[in-house]
């Protein structure tokens, strides 16, 4: 889909990282953007840095009444939608029998149901327009191995299926809407900056910001994977410029990192090889 003046686009998670990088690229192209996301505050800083190109519509993705309301806040001020971005999300991790149901609940209501609801929503208003674009943020960690990190890892499996499915369905129903998954690596926001530091205090700090010398130790290969990829961190606005690339391009795959995917297909050949199937 073209991106162009005029049209609307609705972001959630547009408070900081990714989601506040996608608004910011979109008002630069000259687009109407509504940035959603829970943290309020965060979220009107944004906004009021982006001009009366942006609406801020404080919301929890999570609760399909405040998704409704969204909706009805975007199409009652701009009277179209173009462009939906699904990016709100949140890590989770932990041993996995250790995570409470609670806290997979958690993450899996904002990760997946936070998708689910914005498909929901705005699906039907793009089909009657009869064009228009949906993006859902996935992650590498969908596709890969990752330890002590199951919510997450498996939220981000579920976005990539489900986005799967859309497009096939879409296809048949109303070709010319779009979907593309992105699967992001390590790029720099708030949620994988946390991660980071938990690998290791940051340059300057003191020793005992990191994790305990016994539970690195068995920790290590894991811990030493994400500094490595640390290294590799790609700023949010660059990783916004692939995204909006991509939907431009009609794409339903995307990552940040192509490098790093080969741990995806690392993983898909063992998948086949245990079928019993030539990789």
């Amino acid at each position: 889909m073209k991106l162009e003046a005029g049209q609307v686009a609705v972001v959630t998670g547009a408070a900081n990282g990714i989601g506040a990088a996608v608004a910011t690229a979109l008002v630069e192209r000259g687009l109407r953007v509504v940035l959603a996301d829970i943290d309020t505050d965060a979220l009107t800083v944004t906004a009021t840095g982006l001009g009366d190109h942006a609406t801020a519509v404080p919301t929890d993705v999570a609760d399909i009444d405040q998704v409704r309301a969204l909706a009805d806040r975007t199409l009652a001020e701009f009277g179209r939608v173009d462009l939906v971005v699904n990016n709100a999300g949140m890590g989770g991790g932990g041993p996995s029998w250790d995570i409470t149901p609670a806290d997979w609940n958690r993450v899996w209501a904002v990760n997946v149901g936070g998708v689910v609801n914005g498909i929901h929503v705005f699906t039907p208003h793009l089909i009657a327009a009869g064009h228009g674009h949906i993006v859902n943020t996935a992650s590498l960690a969908g596709l890969t191995v990752g330890l002590f990190g199951a919510p997450y890892a498996a939220s981000k499996a579920a976005i990539i299926s489900l986005s799967e499915s859309l497009h096939g369905e879409l296809g048949l129903v109303a070709p010319n809407i779009g979907v593309t998954v992105v699967c992001p690596g390590p790029v720099d926001t708030q949620m994988f900056r946390g991660l980071a530091e938990l690998a290791g205090p940051p340059e300057g700090a003191a020793p005992e910001s990191a994790l305990p010398p016994e539970v690195m130790d068995k920790l290590g290969p894991m811990m030493e994977a994400i500094t490595e990829m640390s290294k590799e961190m790609l700023p949010a606005a660059q990783a916004a410029q692939i995204i909006l690339d991509a939907v431009e391009a009609g794409k339903l795959y995307e990552t940040t990192h192509p490098g790093m995917a080969q741990a995806a297909r690392e993983r898909a050949n063992t998948i086949l090889e245990s079928f019993g199937t030539p990789a």
